[in-house]
């Protein structure tokens, strides 16, 4: 059977496009088409070495046998076109992030805290010049995994409301990358539910970097949790 395989970040760079076609075993597991497509492309066997496979937008368990029609992805180890959000409240996008907007989302008069933290692009990473990055996302995925997000942290806390937002696309040094908000009845919960958002995200929405240094270097890098 023959799938279709879309690929992001260093994988569709060394491709140089963002999908292939590949001819494998009917009701492959999914655990094992990394190597399979590694010997198909010996370009890839590096890059391929810690990719996750998605399954129709959640991660597949190496278990799980893959069909024709189901939509296929190679998730490189996560770091960090626009796609409308079904809530105000998640959001990936290539507009500028504004902290105003954030806050008057969480808002509530029936709230006694409201705990944003804003993340921004470093121009320094020890003695590294950043010129700009690069954020990539696989928006149908992330969009999925930020309301499981959402929902079990409102669950954990309740009547919190919360907001995740990030922004792809080219950022320079001081844009902001990331919003995670909390309003809660309680000033302490707003601050844990915060960073647990942040920590979440960072943790494990298919959203990746390509930095770009100074002194015309590149890299592809985790989107670290500090």
């Amino acid at each position: 059977m023959q799938i279709e395989i879309r690929l992001f970040a260093n994988l569709k760079e060394i491709m140089g496009q963002d999908k292939i076609s590949i001819d494998v075993p009917d009701a492959l597991p999914a655990g094992e088409l990394p190597s399979l497509v590694a010997s198909r492309y010996p370009q890839l066997e590096d890059a391929l070495a810690n990719v996750l496979v998605a399954k129709n937008h959640a991660l597949a368990r190496p278990a799980d046998t893959l069909r024709p029609t189901d939509e296929i992805a190679f998730i490189p180890p996560v770091g960090g076109g626009e796609m409308e959000s079904v809530a105000p409240w998640l959001r990936v996008t290539e507009k500028p992030l504004a902290v105003e907007e954030a806050y008057q989302l969480l808002e509530d008069p029936n709230h006694g805290g409201t705990v944003l933290f804003v993340g921004t692009v470093r121009e320094w990473t020890g003695q590294r010049h950043t010129d700009h990055l690069v954020y990539e996302a696989y928006p149908e995925m992330v969009y999925k995994q930020l309301a499981t997000i959402q929902a079990e942290v409102e669950r954990r806390y309740p009547g919190m409301k919360t907001l995740q937002w990030h922004r792809i696309g080219k950022l320079l040094p001081t844009d902001i990358a990331v919003i995670c908000g909390a309003s809660s009845p309680h000033r302490a919960a707003a601050f844990e539910a915060a960073n647990t958002l942040i920590e979440r995200l960072k943790r494990e929405a298919a959203i990746w970097k390509k930095e770009y240094f100074a002194d015309g270097s590149t890299a592809w890098r985790a989107n670290p949790s500090s």
